[in-house]
């Protein structure tokens, strides 16, 4: 499968807001950055391009760029992480959760679940996954990295390895959160219990974020070089190439374990009312925390609803015939949400 990839590189520290609000008690969470910021980034390059006023553009443009609540003909999804290499380019995707090793000097392992561990979840009877040693000092590594051609070797049942999240700043880039306080629009009162978190940020060289794109939108963005990008409008030049990988094709065996890549929704929240995805059964699942995702609206000139997600790394153990839809999620399958790739798994603990 060839795929099309579109390379941000900032040319400085680029800065991403997060609005949240905040119970009596509640902790502040560094955000992580969202696709609506690229898609802002990109939509913004075209009216710029086109020389259209932005609060008057023709019908043409608004069919192309949509509005604050829909993207338009834009097909993208991400955003991951890219690092330019003497032997090419690496891509990085959230690592699933799951990944652990028992010893220092011993290879990774993915977790599955227990046939005889179980606990009940939404009515159903769910098995746990479950590390498959009673030694102490496990690590684990949730929070992680994983680089495109180490997904094909966990897929292949080969030796793998991740970037794990202490090591990201050092390899990759480094993020400083500062937490404001959000004012009443026309007033300088701050509003109740909303607080918002800037995350800047900075790239080692040769590193930045990219993108997946359709065909359509490829030739759409043709001839931009460079966007204004997060809530500090910072510089990123944009170049475009293409993935050859096998990742994300079918695979044929009836367990499939989902890795989600981007965030996704159910109806019932983390999990699906019916306890199925794409027809299969969720037979065990290993549920990141949930996410909360706004954005600002340039039409009303405030932040836009908060929306909570299933983050990405969450996995959900099926069984069944999977369909291989587009996406997983029950809503902003237009934005990308709901992207995966899939493990084959089997029960442990099973006489």
């Amino acid at each position: 499968m060839k795929l099309n990839a579109v390379y941000f590189t900032p040319e400085d520290w680029i800065c991403f807001r997060e609005s949240t609000v905040f119970q009596s008690g509640g902790n502040a969470k560094t955000g992580l950055a969202k696709i609506e910021a690229f898609f802002g980034a990109v939509k913004t390059a075209l009216i710029k391009k086109s020389g259209e006023n932005p609060l008057n553009l023709s019908s043409e443009m608004r069919e192309i760029v949509g509005d604050s609540d829909n993207p338009g003909s834009l097909r993208i999804w991400g955003p991951f992480v890219f690092k330019r290499e003497n032997s090419g380019i690496k891509h990085f995707f959230p690592a699933p959760n799951g990944i652990y090793r028992v010893k220092e000097d011993s290879e990774l392992e993915f977790m599955m679940p227990h046939y005889k561990v179980e606990a009940e979840i939404n009515g159903r009877q769910l098995k746990l996954p479950w590390i498959p040693s009673s030694i102490e000092g496990i690590d684990t590594f949730d929070g992680s990295l994983i680089e495109l051609k180490e997904i094909k070797n966990l897929q292949s049942d080969r030796p793998f390895s991740v970037l794990e999240s202490k090591s990201i700043g050092e390899k990759l880039y480094r993020v400083e959160s500062k937490v404001g306080i959000a004012l009443e629009k026309g007033r300088k009162n701050a509003e109740e219990s909303m607080l918002y978190t800037l995350s800047y940020y900075r790239f080692n060289p040769g590193a930045g974020f990219f993108v997946f794109a359709d065909d359509n939108t490829v030739k759409i963005l043709a001839g931009i070089s460079n966007v204004f990008i997060g809530s500090k409008t910072r510089s990123a030049t944009v170049e475009f190439g293409t993935i050859e990988t096998d990742v994300f094709d079918r695979r044929m065996g009836s367990k499939q374990a989902l890795c989600l890549l981007t965030p996704a929704v159910f109806s019932n929240g983390a999990l699906p009312s019916d306890m199925k995805i794409a027809g299969c059964d969720i037979e065990s699942a290993n549920i990141q925390r949930k996410i909360a995702v706004s954005g600002w609206d340039l039409v009303k000139q405030q932040p836009k609803p908060i929306k909570h997600y299933i983050a990405p790394g969450t996995v959900y153990y099926l069984k069944g015939d999977f369909g291989y839809p587009q996406s997983v999620s029950s809503d902003s399958q237009e934005l990308g949400y709901g992207k995966y790739f899939t493990i084959d798994w089997d029960y442990i603990g099973r006489e």
